[in-house]
C-alpha cells in the first residue's frame, strides 16, 4: 500500500471510506483469538520475535514458552541469539514478579564463552537493575557505572545497557532531554562495540532505537521522532515494534495537522496490535484514530474507532474502558444516533455503579440525559441529571455540578415548569459563586438563565441578575455573550412592561452583535425592537425600523419576511392601505422562495434564556 500523500490537513473522502471499511473488518473480528496464538517459528530469531510480541501482549507464559523453543531451534547455537533470548527470559521473569537470576547467569555464561567476562560480571552484579524501572538508588548506581564504563574496552562493557537503564530513570524524572542524549550515546557505544567485533544481543539496536523514538516524542521533537520511527519501520523489525512505530508516526502526523496520514498510521498500528492481542496498544491506537477522525469532521468514522477502542479495552480489562465508552457515547450524540447512544451510556452507568466510579457515573448520567432529551423523554432526563448533580456536588466537582443544574433548569423552563426551573437555576448560581475566578465561566451563564426566567415571571430581580451577567461578560471580553445577555435583558424589560427601555436595550444589543460579527443576531434584535415599538402603538417609528430591515439586501430572508409583515401591520395602523398591501405581497414572495428549513417566521418576541445550557 502506498503511503497517503495528502499533507494539507484536509480529510480525503476516499481515504476515509477505506479507513471505515478496515475498521468494520476489525470490529467483526473482535471476538476472534489473537492470530499469533497459533503461530510458530522455524528459527531462534523467529521465536525471539514471537517472545517479544507475546510479552507486549502481556502473555508472559507464552513469551516464556517461545524463549524455551528458541533456545532449541536452529540458530540458537549463535551467541547473539542466545544472549537475546536469555535477556528476554530475564525480563519476562522480572515482569512476572519472579526471580530472573538463573536467566541472568545463563546469559553471563554465554558472555564468558565469547570472551566478554567483564560484561558478564557486571551484568550479574547489577542483576534486575538493568531490567526494571530504576528507583532513585538504582539511578545513582547506574550513573556511576556509566562513568566507569565509558573508559573501558568497548568490546567488553556493560555501557550500552547501563545507558539505556539510566535513560529510563531520567524519563521517570521528566528529564527527557537528558534521556535522549543518553540513548544517542548508547547507539554510538553499540556501533563501537560492533566495530570492535564484540558479540551483542540480536535486536539490541532495534530496542534502543524504539525507545529513542518514544523519548523524542516526549521531548516534543516530532520530526526526529518520525525519522527514527521510519528508520525502524524500514529495518525489518518485528510486528510489535512496527505497531509502536506506526503509532509514533500517527501522533506526529496528528500534531502537524496531516489528518489523512495520522488516520492511516493509527489504523496500521491498531491492526497490528489487534492481530497480536496487544489490547492496550490497540485501544490507544483506535482512540487516536477516533480523535483524528473527529477533528477532521469524519464523525461516523470516529464512532467506529471509539467503538473499537472501547471493545479492545474491555477485552484487555483495561481501566480506561469506561472513559473510552464515554467518548463513544458522546460521539454518538454528535452524530445524533440517540438510541445507540442511550444503549451504550446505559451500559456504562451500570458498569460505573458496579465499579463504584462516581466520576464516570456522573458523566455517563449527563450524556445519557442528553440522549433521552433528544428522544423527548424529559422526565427521565431530569432524573438522571438530578442524580448527576448530586454526585458532582458530593465529589466537590463544583463546575460540573453547576453546569448540570443549569441544564436541568433550562429543560424545566422549556417544559413550562417554571417554579422547578427557578429552584435548579438558583442552585446553579449558588454553586457557581463558590468557584475560583478562573473556573467561574459558568456563573454568568447561570445568572443569564435565571435572570431570564425570573423576568418572564414578572420578578424584577431578573434584570439585576442579567446586569451582573453582562458585567461579567464585559470583564471577560466575551463580546458575543455580552451582546446575547444584553439582548435577553431587552426581552426581560419588555416582559416587565418597560417598553422604552426594552427598545433602547435591544438596539444596543444589535450594535454589540454587529461588533462581534453576528449580523443575523443583530437583525433579530432590531426586529424585536421594531415589534416592541409597534406594540406600544408607535407605528411610524416601528415602520421606519421595519423598512430598514426589509430593504437591506444583507438581511436574512426569514428576517426580511418578518420585517415586511411587521411593516404591513405598522402601515395599517397609519392607514396606509396600499403600502400595507404591497408589504404583504413582498412578504409572500419571500415566503415562496424560502426552503423548508427557513420557512418559519421568526418570533421576534421569543426570549433567550437557554442558549448557555450545556450541550453534549
Amino acid at each position: 500500500m502506498t503511503e497517503p500523500q495528502n499533507r494539507t490537513g484536509a480529510p480525503d473522502d476516499s481515504a476515509a471510506g477505506e479507513v471505515s471499511t478496515r475498521l468494520n473488518g476489525l470490529l467483526r473480528s473482535i471476538d476472534e483469538a489473537p492470530l499469533w496464538s497459533q503461530e510458530t517459528a522455524d528459527t531462534a530469531p523467529g521465536w525471539l520475535d514471537l517472545a517479544h510480541e507475546a510479552a507486549y501482549a502481556d502473555d508472559q507464559p507464552r513469551a516464556r514458552r517461545a524463549v524455551q523453543s528458541g533456545l532449541k531451534a536452529p540458530g540458537s547455537e549463535r551467541p547473539e541469539h542466545r544472549l537475546a533470548l536469555y535477556r528476554t527470559l530475564a525480563t519476562v521473569l522480572a515482569a512476572s514478579g519472579e526471580n530472573p537470576e538463573d536467566a541472568i547467569r545463563a546469559r553471563a555464561a554465554v558472555l564468558r564463552e565469547v570472551g566478554q567476562p567483564h560484561q558478564a560480571e557486571l551484568e550479574v552484579q547489577l542483576g534486575a537493575m538493568l531490567l526494571r524501572e530504576p528507583e532513585s538508588f538504582d539511578a545513582s548506581v547506574l550513573a556511576g557505572v556509566v562513568e566507569q564504563e565509558r573508559d573501558v574496552d568497548p568490546r567488553d562493557t556493560v555501557l550500552v545497557d547501563a545507558l539505556v537503564a539510566l535513560s529510563v530513570a531520567r524519563v521517570e524524572e521528566q528529564r527527557a532531554e537528558e534521556a535522549v542524549d543518553l540513548l544517542r550515546e548508547a547507539l554510538r557505544a553499540l556501533d563501537a562495540r560492533v566495530a570492535a567485533h564484540a558479540v551483542v544481543s540480536s535486536g539490541q539496536r532495534i530496542s534502543v532505537t524504539m525507545f529513542l523514538a518514544h523519548v523524542l516524542l516526549m521531548h516534543q521533537d516530532g520530526d526526529a521522532a518520525a525519522a527514527t520511527a521510519t528508520e525502524l519501520l524500514e529495518s525489518g523489525c518485528n510486528r510489535a515494534v512496527r505497531a509502536a512505530m506506526w503509532m509514533v508516526r500517527a501522533v506526529v502526523a496528528q500534531q502537524s495537522g496531516s489528518w489523512d496520514d495520522a488516520a492511516e498510521y493509527a489504523l496500521r498500528s491498531c491492526e497490528l496490535y489487534a492481530r497480536l492481542g496487544v489490547r492496550p496498544g490497540a485501544a490507544s491506537a483506535a482512540g487516536l484514530l477516533a480523535t483524528v477522525s473527529q477533528t477532521a469532521g469524519q464523525n461516523h468514522q470516529a464512532v467506529l474507532a471509539w467503538r473499537l477502542a472501547m471493545q479492545q479495552a474491555e477485552q484487555g480489562e483495561i481501566s480506561e474502558s469506561i472513559a473510552l465508552g464515554l467518548a463513544l457515547g458522546h460521539q454518538l450524540l454528535e452524530v445524533e444516533d440517540f438510541r445507540e447512544a442511550e444503549e451504550v451510556l446505559t451500559g456504562l452507568v451500570r458498569r460505573a455503579e458496579i465499579m463504584d466510579d462516581s466520576i464516570a457515573l456522573g458523566r455517563a448520567l449527563v450524556d445519557l440525559g442528553h440522549a433521552l432529551r433528544h428522544q423527548d423523554r424529559a422526565q427521565e432526563t431530569l432524573e438522571h441529571w438530578d442524580r448527576a448533580a448530586d454526585l458532582f456536588t458530593e465529589l466537590d466537582f463544583l463546575e460540573e455540578a453547576a453546569r448540570v443544574q443549569l441544564a436541568t433548569g433550562a429543560l424545566l423552563s422549556r417544559e413550562q415548569r417554571q417554579d422547578e426551573a427557578v429552584v435548579r437555576l438558583t442552585r446553579a448560581v449558588e454553586i457557581a459563586r463558590r468557584l475560583e475566578r478562573s473556573e467561574a465561566g459558568v456563573l454568568p451563564q447561570a445568572l443569564h438563565a435565571l435572570g431570564h426566567v425570573l423576568s418572564e415571571r414578572g420578578d424584577t430581580d431578573g434584570v439585576r441578575l442579567l446586569d451582573e451577567a453582562i458585567e461579567l461578560a464585559k470583564s471577560a471580553s466575551a463580546d458575543w455573550h455580552h451582546a446575547d445577555y444584553t439582548d435577553t435583558r431587552a426581552r426581560a424589560l419588555w416582559a416587565l412592561h418597560d417598553g422604552p427601555a426594552a427598545v433602547s436595550t435591544a438596539l444596543t444589543a444589535a450594535d454589540l452583535y454587529a461588533a462581534s460579527n453576528d449580523r443575523t443576531a443583530a437583525q433579530q434584535a432590531e426586529l424585536f425592537a421594531a415589534h416592541v415599538l409597534l406594540e406600544q402603538s408607535k407605528a411610524y417609528e416601528a415602520a421606519s425600523l421595519f423598512r430598514l430591515l426589509a430593504d437591506d439586501g444583507s438581511t436574512a430572508a426569514s428576517v426580511r419576511m418578518a420585517a415586511w409583515l411587521g411593516l404591513a401591520q405598522a402601515l395599517e395602523l397609519t392607514e396606509d392601505e396600499p403600502g400595507a398591501a404591497e408589504a404583504k405581497q413582498r412578504a409572500e414572495e419571500i415566503a415562496a422562495e424560502l426552503t423548508d428549513d427557513d420557512a418559519e417566521n421568526p418570533d421576534p418576541t421569543d426570549g433567550a434564556g437557554d442558549s448557555d445550557a450545556p450541550q453534549p
